[in-house]
């Protein structure tokens, strides 16, 4: 299921969202990349919040249930909705490299998204960080069309604005660059892949017809009269004795 957008280019920010200092650089980022006109998928924004879905749904399903009911929908949301729908993927790649983001931009790549991997850290767990990708993991950095790098030193406020002046210069021009348009559907290769097929058909019984931000009772209600087929799309198989 794609979202409804004009023919603007959309953005996915993949990254991580956890502490202050993720979602502070995240809503800083995406705020300057709105006022070049870019319009954003932001689940740190449209998305939802753990603790909020949770809070939803304690009085609807067992309490054993809710943090996988919880996992459930947001996969759905952002690998289903947010990144079909957008025209390039933007992820952050710093120091631990967020599980989720390589995910993400794995399955982007597949469904035909221009991928930007960006890393501001300096921090080389796998190599010099004078190498073509910081050092950081290659495996991560592959799944990239353009990787970008950007040391922001950050010892005075006016510092600061200079590099993020500097670091969405880089962005703006590798997508501008790479001349994307926007695409209201996925590629055949990708709608026919049964891996991304899966998840498109999930992301179409919740959020059919609804703005995922706009009616979440509604969104439960669906889950909940479909939570066995949601569940075995994202079922995995696990042993816990051996």
């Amino acid at each position: 299921m794609l979202m409804d957008m004009s023919n603007e280019k959309i953005i996915y920010p993949a990254a991580a969202l956890f502490n202050a200092r993720e979602t502070y650089f995240n809503s800083t980022l995406m705020e300057r990349l709105e006022n070049l006109e870019y319009k954003i998928n932001f689940p740190q924004k449209d998305g939802y919040e753990f603790v909020n879905l949770k809070e939803a749904l304690e009085d609807k399903i067992p309490p054993d249930e809710i943090d996988s009911a919880v996992s459930n929908i947001i996969y759905f949301l952002d690998m289903g909705v947010f990144i079909p729908s957008c025209d390039v993927v933007l992820a952050n790649l710093d120091e631990p490299v967020d599980e989720g983001v390589v995910i993400e931009a794995a399955y982007a790549k597949l469904m035909g998204k221009f991928v930007i991997g960006v890393r501001t850290d300096v921090r080389s767990p796998y190599g010099s960080s004078n190498n073509i990708f910081g050092g950081m993991h290659f495996f991560s950095a592959y799944q990239s069309h353009i990787f970008i790098t950007h040391y922001m030193p950050c010892c005075t406020p006016a510092e600061r604005e200079i590099q993020m002046d500097k670091l969405i210069s880089k962005i703006d021009k590798t997508i501008k660059d790479a001349k994307i348009t926007h695409q209201n559907e996925l590629p055949d290769y990708a709608q026919f892949n049964p891996n991304i097929k899966q998840i498109l058909d999930g992301a179409e019984i919740l959020f059919k017809d609804i703005h995922p931000m706009e009616d979440m009772e509604r969104i439960i209600s669906r889950y909940m009269e479909n939570h066995k087929k949601l569940e075995d799309i994202c079922s995995v198989q696990y042993f816990t004795d051996y």
